[in-house]
């Protein structure tokens, strides 16, 4: 269970930022190939039914709904859309091999294994942030300020909720 666990408090912000709407990875996904969909041109590791993908994909119909994305922007979004869940696929299976060996890690191997997850968060993060920038010089005016407002306010959540738990 504690690995689980682990997901839930290391990977709020990567999946935050692939999705731009906030909230923790729920579980870990199977290693099964996912099928094609008209928003998924790509196979990722995660089976279709994969909780991990089911929640992506709902945070970004959210987001793709309250910013209004256009016929104009449907590309850049798909691109997007496709590094939030390749990434999101590529942590959770970090996770799952993490849980899947706990048992037998030395100290030294558990904290590799973190690190490994770390660093592949950090380049998550960039390419997300690549496919990003191109969806973002796409959007109209008003639309950037829409998803700025939301950066912002999550932002200030995050930072609110590590306060309190400073506080100890």
């Amino acid at each position: 269970m504690k690995p689980i666990r682990s997901l839930r408090a290391h990977a709020p912000a990567a999946l935050l930022a692939a999705t731009m709407a906030g909230a923790s990875i729920a579980a870990l996904a199977l290693p099964h190939a996912r099928a094609a969909t008209p928003e998924t041109k790509t196979t990722t590791a995660a089976a279709p039914h994969s909780p991990v993908l089911k929640h992506v994909d709902h945070r970004l119909a959210a987001l793709k709904t309250k910013l209004g994305i256009t016929k104009a922007e449907q590309a850049a979004w798909h691109g997007f859309a496709q590094v939030s869940r390749d990434n999101a696929t590529s942590i959770a299976a970090l996770y799952q091999s993490r849980a899947a060996h706990l048992a037998t890690m030395n100290a030294v191997q558990n904290m590799e294994s973190f690190a490994a997850i770390q660093a592949k968060q950090a380049d998550n993060m960039n390419k997300l942030t690549a496919a990003f920038q191109t969806l973002y010089t796409k959007l109209d005016a008003t639309q950037q300020k829409k998803v700025d407002a939301m950066f912002r306010a999550y932002a200030k959540r995050h930072l609110e909720h590590r306060k309190l738990h400073a506080k100890g």
